[in-house]
């Protein structure tokens, strides 16, 4: 008769030939450490990164650094508006704190601003003209709407289906658009990072 075993004594059998890497839990630790120092950096933009990776051990603070430098490139995105935009433009003496040599960095983040204000003009202009597209059909739903229940009522073109449906449709082919400028820039900053 076969024996039965515990599910404890399948997982311990199952997971006998892992065994922890010091180093990978270290890098991952370090890691980890960067993207805080990040985090602390939004809190108090006044904090001097460059100081504050020297406060670490030399052995670990490349590791730290990277850590700092992934986190940076995670918070280059579209921005959702003109706040967001400003978040951005903080990112820049961070990146140059990461960076052997930042000399060609405002150049880009000067090109990586521009385009991210033209993203929002252009996010800005798309509601607008749809809104005027959809203004004919919503007030022709309203008159409908007040023939049926004798009251007059207000609708907005984001309430109705079709608005939304256009809108998205519209808003991610340009968001794709966008999408692809921000990753080129990713690459052009990784490509200072690696330099």
């Amino acid at each position: 008769m076969a024996e039965i075993k515990s599910a404890l004594e399948l997982a311990l059998e199952r997971t006998a030939d892992v065994k922890s890497d010091k180093a990978s839990l270290t890098a991952h630790d370090n890691k980890q450490k960067g993207r805080k120092l990040l985090s602390e950096y939004f809190d108090d933009p006044t904090i001097n990164l460059k100081k504050r990776l020297k406060d670490f051990d030399r052995e670990h603070r490349p590791q730290i650094r990277r850590g700092l430098f992934d986190a940076l490139l995670g918070n280059l995105t579209l921005p959702g508006d003109e706040n967001h935009l400003t978040r951005i433009q903080a990112l820049q003496p961070a990146f140059e704190a990461v960076l052997d040599d930042s000399r060609h960095l405002p150049a880009v983040f000067d090109q990586i601003t521009g385009i991210l204000q033209q993203y929002i003009r252009d996010r800005k202009q798309l509601v607008d003209q749809l809104r005027q597209q959809f203004e004919g059909k919503i007030r022709q739903k309203e008159q409908e709407l007040a023939r049926q229940t004798g009251q007059q009522i207000r609708l907005d073109p984001s309430q109705d289906p079709e608005f939304s449906k256009t809108l998205q449709h519209h808003m991610t082919q340009l968001t794709d658009q966008y999408q692809q400028v921000v990753e080129q820039a990713r690459e052009q900053i990784e490509g200072l990072y690696k330099a």
